[in-house]
């Protein structure tokens, strides 16, 4: 993208008020609360899964400890970069949608997957990867316990989601990272990740967009904290996401207004 004359902050402001007064004389997302957690609050998650499986709704609403957020997973800070991330896919419809927007607004983004939602819809994640975004393993029943399970069990969470990726693409893909579902990875996952060459993902920017708390919310929550090497956190699965893909093309609007590049992570 060409180089702007203001700085993005100020552009993204601008952006943020035009999308926010158009939503609130839409109805859209009225009378919601705000989504935004405090910065002292770890993420956890909402179970609004409506599939009835083992997989829970949100990978990042209030839930299952603290931790620190990995510095190196958005990118270099001093370039205008932002990482796109979706959580506890892949889901037959909102996938597909999200994935036509990320196509119009020519962004790349990662795609952090159940295993047992892979191994229903294997369909769902070849159109992923042929679409040029990355997979990420969010455990295979989205496991918000995993930090007190035995190694082998944290293990066998990864390692079926390994497999169940692969069955879906042929092994024509490459799964770099892990995201632990309901909280930031802890010590006691880091020792496997090291050893089956994963690495962690954590995110900066969380509209806790699995709540449902409005399309508006979802937007102001994400363009209100968006930085240069933000890492965003959203959802296209485990659960009713069209408020997560009806904002979401005014959060890719938002962005490319304000002269946002989209990244892997650890791409310069």
């Amino acid at each position: 993208m060409n180089n702007l004359s203001w700085p993005a902050t100020i552009i993204l402001g601008i952006v943020l008020g035009l999308i926010a007064g158009a939503a609130e004389n839409a109805g859209v997302g009225r009378d919601q609360p705000s989504a935004s957690p405090p910065a002292s609050a770890s993420p956890g998650t909402g179970s609004d899964d409506d599939s009835g499986g083992g997989g829970s709704g949100g990978g990042s609403g209030g839930g299952s400890g603290g931790g620190e957020t990995n510095p190196d997973t958005g990118g270099a800070a001093e370039e205008n970069t932002v990482t796109l991330t979706f959580d506890d896919g892949p889901h037959p419809v909102y996938t597909q949608q999200v994935l036509e927007l990320l196509e119009e607004h020519d962004a790349i983004a990662v795609f952090c997957m159940v295993g047992q939602r892979a191994r229903e819809h294997p369909e769902v994640v070849r159109q992923v990867v042929d679409a040029g975004h990355a997979l990420c393993n969010h455990t295979d029943s989205h496991d918000e316990q995993l930090s007190g399970r035995t190694r082998e069990q944290i293990e066998q969470q990864i390692g079926e989601t390994d497999e169940a990726l692969d069955d879906a693409v042929g092994g024509d893909t490459e799964v770099r990272w892990f995201r632990q579902p309901g909280t930031y990875v802890q010590p006691q996952v880091r020792p496997v990740l090291d050893d089956e060459k994963l690495e962690p993902l954590d995110w900066t920017v969380d509209p806790r967009d699995w709540s449902r708390p409005g399309s508006a919310s979802i937007v102001q929550d994400v363009l209100g904290q968006v930085e240069p090497g933000s890492v965003i956190l959203l959802h296209d699965g485990g659960g009713d996401r069209s408020q997560t893909v009806a904002a979401l093309d005014q959060i890719l609007t938002g962005l490319d207004a304000a002269g946002y590049r989209y990244v892997l992570p650890g791409d310069p």
